[in-house]
Order: C-alpha cells, then structure tokens, then sequence
C-alpha cells in the first residue's frame, strides 16, 4: 500500500512542483565549505530524486548515526498510529502505561512528549544517568533503553507546559507506541517506514553495539567509542545511510507516510514554545537568494560526535541532509541569515 501511495504521491508531486533546480551553486558552497574545514555528506533531493550527493573530506560512510533525527522519525510513527485510530495526540502516558510509576508525569499527553513540556527529568542533566551513566554501559545486561525508561518513569518532575528538551520524552513515548502496537520500536520503524520503502539499511542500533570514532558503522577499522547508542532508544538510536534518510523525507514529503494534514500537524510550530513542532521545529525564515521567506521543518542530531541536520521545505517540496562526524562543527543559525546551514539551505532551495 505505501508503495502505491508513494508512487502516487510522486505523481502528484511531479505535476506540482517546479523543475529540479540547478545543484551548481549547492556543489560551490559545499566546496567553499570543505576549503574551510567541513568534512561530512551533503545530499539534497525532491519528491521524485536525489538531486545532489557528495561527501567531502572522508570516505562516504556505510552507516551514519542519526541521532536525534530518530526523534521526528518516532514523530511520524506516532502520527501514523493516530491516522490508525491506535493513539490520540492527546492521550495521557498514564492511560497508555498504566504502570507508569510516577502520576505527576503519567499526565503528560502525547503533545507534550512530542513537543518536550512533558516535565520528564533530563537524563542529560544528570551525571548520574547521562552520558556518563546508562548511555555509556557497553553491556545491555548492565542497562540500556529499559534502564532508561526506568529512569525517565523516577519522580523528578512535572508537566509545566514550557519546553525543556530531553531524551526522556521520546524514551517514553517509543514506549507508548510499543504498549499500542505490541511491536517494539525497531519492529515498528522496520514494518511501517523500512521495508516499505525498501530502506537499504536503516535500522535501529544494536544492544551492544559500538561504533568507530567519528561515528561511521558498517566495520570500519579504528578505535571505538564508548557511548552505547542503543541505549538512546526512538531518541536517538537510529543509524542508516544519508540515502535512506532522503527517502523517508520524499515519502514525508509526497504524502506517502502521512496525509497532507497529519504533516502539517507534524510541522506546525509553536511560536510561544520557540516554534518546537512535533519531533522537529517548524519556522519560517529568510535565505539568500529566495524572493520570499522559506517554511522550513529542521530536525538536528548529535550523538557519538555525529551531527545531523535534516531540512524539508514543504511548499517548494525539497529536502537537505547534513552529516559531519564533527561534534564540534558550528552549524549556525539559519533565522540568522548566516553560517553554514543558512549558507547550504539557500544553496539547496533558492
């Protein structure tokens, strides 16, 4: 069925949008980006094809990481699920877990999670449990995702309705699709996105598993880092090629994983939230050589010294993947009108 949707979707695109653009002046800024230091994988796409790909300063890695990408991902599979009639965005974890140990956060709706004003604690701001506690146990016998929820479920905080970004609320919420589906979230990513769309290897990481330095997978040689990636869960643990990545954003953006409306509940941002949307942020901002402000949707990953930026521009129907093993790499701002996501985003939809 997707297949036909895709299909379908793509059709339908094709009679919209414009003509693919010229890719000449995205291949000089990423040149312009490589004199000055960047090394990673840029691909820029359409609805029907990948446009543009080309990984300067390293090898095209077998395997990227994600990271929080796996958040707009869960995003869309919850999304999915309410088109099924399984959940409602206004579902409370307590009605859905039922032994969700903490009643204060048991209140906390699906909107919440998705929108990070759940009042879950922050594992990330603990020592205790962040990235020098579970995320870091190479050994799923000695912690891991359910060590995780275990701690996202402790008696640390209230819903406030004010933002506060953390791992939990995707930790939970990937919990909540499983409790829905009675598949788990490598299940369900695999049955509803991967396979349908003849994903190449997009999968959820491994119990256990490490990754080389710099973040590649796929075997490479070299010394390995420590952090347990798996231990991210739906916030974080997704791996797969920058290709796989660029379908699951054509299929988003055909309507082949989601309607037209669904999407644009995914996307819509909330201003008074600084425009945080469900997975992602949904904004509207200037880029050099557009003669109106551009509607973008950006979801940003770092996990294991990888950076992801993934960008949809819905109304032109173009998608933008950056990938550095740089953890250190300054993306900048694209409301700014500078720095290089601005700079490659202008390049890619203007």
């Amino acid at each position: 069925m997707i297949r036909r949707l895709l299909l379908a979707g793509a059709l339908a695109f094709a009679t919209q949008a414009s003509a693919a653009p010229d890719m000449g002046p995205l291949d000089r800024a990423v040149q312009a980006a490589a004199a000055a230091g960047f090394k990673g994988q840029v691909m820029a796409g359409d609805g029907q094809a990948v446009l543009y790909d080309r990984t300067v300063g390293m090898a095209t890695p077998d395997l990227w990481i994600w990271g929080s990408v796996s958040k707009q991902i869960a995003a869309t599979l919850v999304m999915m699920e309410v088109e099924r009639g399984t959940l409602a965005l206004d579902d409370t974890v307590a009605s859905r877990l039922p032994a969700f140990p903490n009643p204060d956060t048991g209140a906390a709706t699906l909107r919440q999670l998705l929108q990070h004003t759940s009042g879950l604690p922050n594992p990330d701001a603990d020592g205790s449990a962040g990235e020098a506690g579970f995320f870091r146990r190479p050994d799923p016998a000695a912690g891991g995702p359910s060590d995780a929820l275990g701690f996202c479920a402790g008696p640390r905080a209230r819903p406030t309705g004010t933002f506060a970004y953390n791992n939990c609320d995707t930790i939970v919420l990937g919990a909540v699709l499983e409790a829905a589906t009675g598949l788990s979230f490598a299940e369900l990513f695999a049955r509803r996105i991967a396979e349908p769309l003849g994903l190449a290897g997009a999968r959820m990481a491994r119990p256990g598993e490490t990754f080389p330095v710099g973040g590649s997978g796929g075997g490479s040689a070299g010394a390995e880092t420590a952090i347990y990636v798996a231990a991210y869960g739906p916030g974080g643990a997704l791996v797969g090629p920058a290709r796989d990545l660029m379908t699951i954003d054509q299929a988003l953006l055909t309507g082949a994983l989601v309607s037209p409306k669904s999407a644009e509940t995914l996307w819509r941002g909330e201003p008074s939230l600084g425009y945080v949307a469900l997975g992602a942020w949904g904004f509207t901002a200037p880029l050099a050589g557009c003669a109106q402000p551009v509607r973008l949707v950006e979801r940003r990953g770092l996990v294991d010294g990888v950076q992801a930026r993934n960008l949809l521009a819905p109304d032109l129907g173009r998608a933008l993947i950056l990938l550095t093993p740089d953890e250190d790499l300054d993306f900048g701002e694209i409301w700014q009108g500078e720095g290089l996501t601005h700079d490659l985003a202008a390049a890619a939809f203007c």
